[in-house]
């Protein structure tokens, strides 16, 4: 069946080239990372084909956007999966956007778009705390702001050439997929057991919205506008965490020295959330800032049934830990750019608030800094100043920080061409996200080719 699929997938775009005004686009990117350690192991590797098509008919376009890779290292396990060239070559297929859009829909000044699409609100760099319309694609941990394509219908009114009003039913509820491999854990938390138990195996129950108009769905309104030379806009979205918290947790002897088995119960909270951004320039430099309120519906409280560790009937014996309070938090960035007369680029962005937290009190800060320069007529680009300071706890810096460094070189000397050599460096304390990445530099290499 997957090899039909396949088939299908590369005669479709053969058969549509054929037809009149059909345009298409597309890049073939390799992606090769490997670990700075004794072994050098592999963590990624990715070779992706990015097909993009595109057909107009008159008020009516059609777009979708499909990958098609090869990801990761062959899955075996025994003799047997050698027979199988699936797991040899391990294949992946993504729709990721498919949809229509409608100019001039029942009204002149109204558009429609229907189907798969990528909703991007807000306007920070990659990571913008209002754009939550789709669920975040966390596959490649490092390829931020990456978002998946959501069935969504979309119509926006124009009340002047600068000035709409947009409004956004997502029927489904679709979760954020998480990482692959190496990072597959960095956004779950560590299990604190009590003293004397030690885990023999963990498993959860992930309870999933009802597909219906109630539980599934998520609506959303943006007024967008233009005014004294600044792109701005005002956001509200009632939605869903696309990452789940823990609601329920139950330990179950497993031996006579403290064995324990875990049992946990996550599931996705409601929200509501009002948002605001702006992008503009001061004089020759570029600014934009944005904010995210969000309004969890209701607090989360992690309930730990003990009961059966002391041969009680469950429910009996519990403890209660508050994971989010129902007090409104918000999630911040503030950034600019700016170009240097000898050509070389300086792009900075403070965020507070990363996109896997949720709570006034869980909220760290980031600095993230980025500076390229074109050398060679630009066919070489060079970014030795890429990366970050994170700060988890100012009372005590010096235990919860992250420092990552990320510089990169790639040149771009043949057209359609680009090649990229880098690297990603780790250091850091305490308990934040990149802190726990401090094992694992590593040495980067990509090719990318556009068509």
């Amino acid at each position: 069946m997957k090899r039909a699929v396949l088939l299908l997938i590369i005669l479709f775009p053969l058969s549509a080239w054929a037809q009149d005004q059909v345009v298409i686009r597309g890049e073939l990117n390799s992606n090769q990372r490997l670990l700075l350690n004794d072994h050098n192991d592999w963590v990624w590797n990715e070779n992706r084909l990015d097909l993009g098509l595109e057909k107009r008919f008159d008020k009516v376009r059609f777009y979708g956007n499909i990958w098609l890779r090869h990801l990761g290292a062959p899955a075996l396990t025994s003799s047997q999966n050698l027979y199988s060239p699936d797991q040899i070559n391990p294949l992946n297929l993504d729709i990721r956007e498919a949809y229509a859009e409608v100019r001039g829909f029942l009204f002149e000044d109204l558009d429609m778009k229907v189907g798969r699409q990528r909703i991007v609100w807000g306007t920070s760099d990659m990571l913008s705390p209002t754009d939550m319309l789709n669920p975040y694609d966390l596959e490649d941990v490092f390829d931020f702001g990456r978002k998946n394509g959501s069935d969504a219908l979309s119509l926006q009114g124009y009340f002047t050439p600068q000035w709409s009003l947009q409004g956004v039913y997502l029927p489904w509820f679709r979760p954020a997929n998480l990482p692959l491999g190496a990072f597959s854990g960095v956004f779950s938390s560590a299990i604190a057991l009590p003293e004397g138990l030690t885990l023999n195996e963990y498993s959860d129950k992930l309870r999933m919205p009802g597909n219906n108009l109630k539980d599934g769905a998520s609506l959303g309104f943006r007024l967008k506008g233009f005014a004294v030379n600044t792109d701005i806009s005002f956001s509200y979205l009632y939605g869903r965490e696309v990452l789940p918290l823990v609601s329920r947790v139950t330990l179950t002897p497993a031996g006579m020295q403290g064995e324990t088995n875990v049992e946990a119960e996550l599931f996705f909270p409601r929200y509501h959330m009002l948002g605001a951004d702006l992008a503009g320039s001061i004089g020759q430099v570029g600014v934009w800032a944005e904010a995210g309120l969000f309004f969890p519906q209701k607090e989360v409280i992690m309930t730990t049934d003990m009961s059966l560790l002391y041969s009680q009937p469950p429910g009996t014996v519990t403890s209660d830990s508050l994971l989010l309070e129902k007090a409104p938090y918000i999630r911040y960035v503030i950034g600019a750019d700016f170009t240097f007369k000898n050509g070389i680029y300086l792009n900075a962005q403070f965020m507070h608030g990363f996109l896997h937290e949720r709570g006034k009190e869980n909220l760290n800060d980031y600095l993230i800094i980025g500076c390229e320069r074109g050398i060679w007529g630009e066919k070489l680009l060079l970014r030795p100043l890429a990366g970050g300071v994170v700060i988890s706890d100012w009372q005590k810096p010096e235990s919860n920080y992250a420092i990552f460094y990320t510089p990169e070189i790639a040149y771009k000397g043949i057209d359609n061409l680009e090649l990229g050599l880098g690297a990603y460096l780790f250091n850091g304390k305490g308990e934040n996200i990149f802190a726990g990445f401090r094992d694992k530099d590593m040495l980067s290499a990509r090719v990318k080719v556009h068509f």
